[in-house]
């Protein structure tokens, strides 16, 4: 698995509501964690699972509700902080479900395509010009997420710079070959 896939993967999995089985399998996390050569990456990574095993679990839960239920700090529904309820996200909406459907890779979810953990999943096992369609398209709203994140002292913020520096990266990367 290429480094951006791992990253990708473990900060969809991370953005979902607290689940008590992650504890289980944070040794193998860890590992994988420990293999990522990027180090500003590895840095953010181990800083949000410090923040898991420091914090007790109900307020795992109760500190997602609050930055991430509708009423909270933001959303995980990228469109959604960009171009609230109009007409915009709407078609940003039909974009993005054209994008997926052309890549032929199929969401076993209820979510909304935007839905940040799913975009995240998807770029995990996306191919090339399918990760650099999706990155043009949603990158300024993930780091728009991740700013409000850092305003409002959320550790979850430490995800999304791990997501971002690797997408740049990726897209460096891609750029070039």
């Amino acid at each position: 698995m290429k480094t951006h896939q791992k990253v990708y993967k473990i900060t969809a999995n991370f953005l979902h509501y607290p689940d008590k089985e992650w504890f289980s399998i944070l040794p193998e996390i860890k590992e994988e964690v420990d293999t990522i050569e990027n180090p500003t990456v590895n840095t953010y990574l181990k800083a949000f699972i410090s923040y898991l095993e420091t914090t007790p679990f109900d307020q795992l839960c109760e500190k997602y509700v609050k930055t991430f239920d509708f009423h909270g700090i933001a959303t995980l529904n990228l469109t959604y902080n960009v171009f609230k309820d109009s007409r915009e996200r709407g078609a940003a909406l039909v974009k993005l479900r054209q994008l997926f459907a052309d890549s032929e890779l199929v969401a076993e979810t209820d979510e909304l395509p935007d839905y940040l953990p799913m975009i995240l999943e998807f770029l995990a096992v996306a191919d090339e010009k399918y990760i650099q369609r999706l990155l043009k398209l949603h990158l300024n709203s993930i780091k728009k997420l991740e700013k409000d994140l850092v305003e409002n002292d959320s550790d979850y913020h430490f995800l999304l710079k791990a997501a971002i520096d690797i997408s740049v990266e990726t897209l460096k990367d891609t750029k070039i070959s």
